[in-house]
């Protein structure tokens, strides 16, 4: 076979003959394992990106307003199936003991792991807490204002001569008093061996609980 290289030509033996077929293979099999090379870190990509996104969805904490009033809920139900009923110290109770347990559940959530709120921000303990307090005042002045029409109501058909305003003043004071000793309970028995139950505490006059019951 004779080729030409600038301007002479020269004649190759037969063994070294180019195949140009063989070299346009070798060039197509090249550019297909570009191609699969290139699909195959496309598709690792998506897979990595698919993990992330399943991992910050799992972490994403969306913030109910009415996850505290849930929870003081369920502990009532759980006294009245005890029970048969409860009495308000028991609400004042509740509420006290939720806000403990949700409490340590953000503590417990933040200790190792990275949260996101729904717009997929970054979600602070600090941030979780905040909200949980702002919860705590919402229900207190939820029951105080509960309390309140119930008390009208109480006028109205002539069973006390007045809205007692001291005692709900006080009652206001005894959720709160609820909340710290929870708290103060929950830092000292060790969360994670013994958990928080319901105690029988206290909070307010007597007074204050006989108008409510």
């Amino acid at each position: 076979m004779a080729i030409s290289i600038s301007g002479y030509r020269v004649h190759l033996q037969d063994d070294l003959k180019l195949n140009r077929e063989y070299l346009k293979s070798q060039g197509s099999q090249n550019e297909d394992q570009k191609v699969f090379d290139r699909d195959s870190l496309e598709v690792s990509q998506l897979s990595k990106n698919r993990e992330i996104l399943m991992d910050k969805i799992k972490h994403t904490v969306v913030q109910s307003a009415a996850s505290l009033s849930d929870m003081r809920a369920g502990i009532l139900m759980e006294i009245r199936e005890e029970k048969g009923q409860y009495a308000y110290s028991d609400v004042v109770n509740a509420c006290g003991l939720s806000y403990a347990r949700m409490y340590f559940e953000i503590e417990q959530r933040h200790e190792n792991e990275r949260y996101y709120k729904a717009d997929g921000t970054s979600l602070t303990k600090e941030e979780e807490i905040g909200w949980l307090d702002m919860q705590y005042e919402q229900e207190v002045a939820w029951q105080k204002s509960f309390v309140r029409i119930a008390a009208q109501g109480q006028v109205i058909q002539g069973n006390i001569p007045d809205v007692p305003t001291k005692e709900i003043e006080e009652l206001e004071d005894s959720f709160y008093q609820a909340k710290d000793a929870y708290m103060k309970l929950y830092r000292e028995s060790g969360q994670v061996v013994k958990p928080l139950v319901l105690q029988n505490y206290m909070f307010g006059s007597d007074r204050m609980y006989e108008m409510l019951n």
